[in-house]
């Protein structure tokens, strides 16, 4: 598929066009492959091995939080366990094609994370997050070291930085320190995409 075939799929249905493996398998190859039990695993993140069983499983989509966690405890990087076609070499770590990103789809949460950095090596990360109406990350706020900021690229969203709410349309933006609990969510009745950076990346 060509670069203006892809970015054609994606105007026409936002949250289509990533075949890359689910979350879920990722998660549990991970598991496996450092010969960790579904309870040791939940017991580190501190969830049931019955809902970390249904992440593998695709079943539920973890939280962003539970995420991290999980990848904590197997001991892996948190992109680790996104697709990559490693097409050139993602290009020797400079350019990364629209149809080459790795991207992780969050289910049941409406939510797709596409990441447009070329390499993990550097102090920046920096995403396209779609979010289908009702999506977002979760009603979980979370925080992390570093600073956050972004652009809504079309549609509306809601962030929540601390116990404020913001209502934020296309063309807004927004800068805050990761160590303040925050969550967003689409409130809109179309897909929301926004344009997010995060430093240091967050695993």
């Amino acid at each position: 598929m060509s670069i203006a075939d892809s970015e054609a799929k994606l105007k026409t249905d936002p949250l289509s066009g990533h075949d890359d493996v689910s979350l879920g398998d990722a998660v549990r190859r991970a598991r496996r492959d450092q010969r960790l039990s579904l309870q040791t695993v939940a017991d580190g993140v501190g969830i049931s091995t019955g809902l970390l069983s249904q992440i593998e499983r695709g079943i539920s989509s973890p939280s962003i939080r539970n995420l991290r966690a999980i990848c904590d405890v197997i001991g892996i990087p948190f992109l680790s366990l996104f697709d990559t076609d490693g097409e050139a070499d993602q290009e020797q770590g400079l350019i990364v094609r629209a149809a080459s990103r790795r991207t992780v789809d969050f289910g049941d949460r409406g939510m797709v994370k596409s990441f447009l950095t070329a390499h993990d090596d550097g102090t920046l990360q920096v995403m396209e997050i779609i979010m289908a109406p009702g999506g977002g990350s979760g009603e979980d706020a979370y925080a992390h070291e570093g600073e956050e900021c972004g652009v809504i690229l079309c549609g509306e969203a809601e962030l929540f930085v601390e116990d404020k709410a913001y209502h934020l349309s296309e063309g807004d933006s927004f800068h805050f320190e990761s160590k303040r609990p925050h969550r967003f969510r689409n409130i809109g009745d179309e897909t929301c995409r926004i344009m997010w950076v995060t430093t240091p990346p967050v695993w």
